[in-house]
């Protein structure tokens, strides 16, 4: 049992880096588009600065793996929902750029910067709630994982 939690944090591990990796790499590669092939190039600035901040935040979060205390099901949580939430928040500005709209939990971007489509779509403010809930629910089991005591081996 014990060497299958161990195993499965190595292969979390990996695949959180791997991912990371991959992140900041699509983030990267987002920057490239430029202005005029979108109607929204605001969109695709927040695409790009998010992919690459939020697979930062994956690969710090990747080296804590092995100090998360957590059960086999709540680390695939964990991964499913750190996974999840990173990646819907570089999606949302990419759709919004794509599409030419912005959201009403952007209000701040879109009063700067207003969308040629509209001020909101369902699908832009749908991603950025997926993604708020999905990280503060990674967030509180990295938490809960890193200050759950480890249980003393019995000596029988």
């Amino acid at each position: 049992m014990n060497n299958d939690i161990t195993n499965l944090r190595i292969t979390l591990r990996r695949w959180t880096l791997i991912l990371g990796v991959a992140q900041i790499t699509l983030g990267c590669l987002v920057g490239l588009i430029p202005p005029s092939a979108v109607p929204w190039f605001r969109g695709i600035v927040m695409a790009h600065i998010e992919f690459i901040v939020n697979g930062i935040l994956m690969v710090a979060f990747g080296f804590l793996v092995p100090e998360l205390k957590l059960r086999a099901g709540a680390l695939k949580a964990w991964f499913a929902l750190l996974q999840i939430g990173t990646w819907s928040n570089g999606v949302a500005g990419l759709v919004g750029g794509l599409l030419g709209y912005a959201s009403v939990l952007m209000p701040t971007i879109a009063a700067k910067f207003p969308a040629p489509a509209g001020p909101d779509h369902w699908a832009v403010t749908g991603l950025l709630q997926l993604c708020g809930v999905t990280i503060l629910l990674a967030l509180g089991l990295t938490l809960w994982g890193l200050l759950k005591r480890e249980r003393p081996s019995s000596a029988g």
